[in-house]
């Protein structure tokens, strides 16, 4: 045993600096991840699915005034500012803080003036809306400091921080909804808490090097590469975001309750997309910037099979991952579980293609099929929603992210074909037939959830048949190990 450790530790030892950051930067999403995860069982137990939709509705306004309140400065201008300014990268960031603390106090005096007006809409009581604008504001201030610290590889930092954080938001909102009578907001005040916190100390080490909050460079680059990118971060939230909201005006809050932790337990897979899109990125984009395009179409194919095993592994599995995960009056929230994790492949799809626009710095594209997708998928819930009830939106959400996968995958391969000599990067037939397969797998599985003994039938004779094709999935897994060792 003592072996074995040894012999991964010195594994671990020789491998690239940044190839550590990227599994500490994995680690550091699995824990945030994990403990919600972990913790919702608990959390469902102890609030009834009336206050649970009230925190699902918080967290989705909260995703979608944060984007206005700080212009989404902890994006990707963050890391583009920081390589761009790379010799004044402490005034860079002290600016980006005196931009996000002008947009944060200038969105905040108007949101108060025509809050009136939104009330009806918004439908959360004052004390959730001024701790909703305090704590995206710090939360922001923590994932810009976050992606320094990565950016700089100064990972350990970046996992302490991220530890002490997961940990504590976790512990002080469980004592808080057993101490207060309002337990939904008891549940937010936790976390919020904790956020302004460490995200005080953070800003406190951001300017503490430099105290110049304003350079009407950085603020104009800022500015000028955001402000365009609006309509995308919006349109990715409202995807995700907007259908709870939707629910809880067009059903109620037990509703809402109900299709989040549906919708949670299948954003899991999530985890696992962000982890590959985070190491797969700079990869690619070296590839681009070499003009070195071999093995791109092996390492994509491989890495939408190992995904649609691990999507199918547990779309197969929701009746008894709902049952973990919440009580009973949660499990007609089950058939939410196959369209969202399915969404999530398509997401996938967008994540593997999205390097190319952004390398072209063909933005533009990008924001318009996110608002396009978006304005679909307002325009499919408002209707479905009524006519079938809540549950349609999880399928209302899979169609509008096939729309946005196809409407990117055609605009790439217009960038293949007139910026890189019309070369086909990706194979789309294969690409094309795991999206059916997918999709079929969606509709087959919820068709056959009540049938206990036929899924779990069905699943030991997949096991069985990639036991005998062992060797040849070992040669796909081999085929994936430069995408794995890209750093080295």
């Amino acid at each position: 045993m003592k072996q074995r450790i040894d012999k991964i530790l010195n594994i671990y030892r020789q491998l690239s600096l940044p190839l550590k950051v990227s599994i500490w930067f994995l680690f550091c999403s699995l824990l945030q991840k994990g403990l919600l995860f972990f913790t919702t069982p608990l959390f469902t137990r102890i609030l009834s699915t009336q206050e649970y939709g009230v925190i699902s509705i918080f967290n989705s306004w909260e995703s979608i005034i944060s984007i206005f309140v700080t212009l989404g400065l902890s994006y990707s201008v963050q890391n583009v500012g920081l390589v761009k300014f790379s010799d004044d990268k402490e005034n860079y960031q002290s600016a980006m803080l005196g931009l996000l603390f002008t947009c944060a106090i200038f969105c905040s005096i108007i949101f108060w003036l025509v809050y009136d007006y939104l009330k009806s809409v918004v439908q959360l009581a004052e004390k959730y809306i001024f701790l909703m604008l305090i704590y995206c504001v710090f939360k922001t201030i923590m994932t810009m400091w976050s992606l320094r610290k990565r950016f700089e590889y100064h990972y350990k930092e970046m996992v302490r921080v991220t530890i002490i954080h997961a940990m504590f938001s976790t512990m002080l909102s469980i004592m808080l909804v057993f101490l207060m009578k309002d337990k939904a907001y008891a549940k937010v005040l936790g976390i919020g808490i904790v956020t302004v916190i460490i995200g005080g100390i953070c800003c406190f080490d951001f300017i503490r090097n430099s105290k110049k909050l304003f350079n009407k460079v950085y603020w104009k680059f800022a500015l000028k590469y955001n402000l365009p990118m609006i309509p995308h971060f919006l349109s990715t939230v409202v995807l995700g975001q907007l259908d709870r909201i939707m629910i809880k005006n067009m059903c109620g809050s037990s509703e809402a309750g109900i299709y989040s932790v549906a919708y949670s337990s299948a954003n899991v897979i999530n985890i696992l997309n962000s982890a590959l899109h985070a190491s797969y990125s700079p990869w690619l984009l070296q590839r681009i910037k070499s003009k070195n395009y071999n093995g791109i179409k092996k390492v994509v194919n491989v890495i939408l099979l190992f995904y649609m095993i691990i999507l199918w592994i547990m779309v197969w599995f929701a009746p008894e991952i709902l049952a973990i995960m919440a009580p009973p009056e949660y499990y007609e929230g089950v058939y939410v579980i196959p369209p969202v994790a399915c969404s999530m492949f398509f997401m996938l799809i967008f994540n593997i293609i999205s390097p190319f626009e952004q390398y072209s710095l063909k933005t533009n594209f990008i924001a318009a099929a996110s608002t396009g997708a978006a304005v679909a998928n307002v325009g499919l819930n408002h209707i479905c929603i009524q006519k079938f009830g809540y549950l349609a939106a999880g399928y209302t959400t899979l169609v509008c992210y096939i729309l946005f996968a196809a409407a990117h995958y055609m605009y790439v391969k217009k960038i293949c074909r007139n910026d890189m000599n019309g070369i086909i990067i990706f194979e789309g037939k294969k690409i094309g037939l795991m999206c059916i397969l997918v999709v079929g797998i969606a509709i087959f599985s919820a068709l056959i959830y009540q049938y206990y003994m036929i899924r779990y039938a069905l699943f030991i004779i997949a096991l069985v048949a990639m036991a005998i094709k062992r060797r040849r999935l070992k040669k796909i897994i081999e085929a994936i190990r430069p995408f794995i060792l890209y750093c080295k």
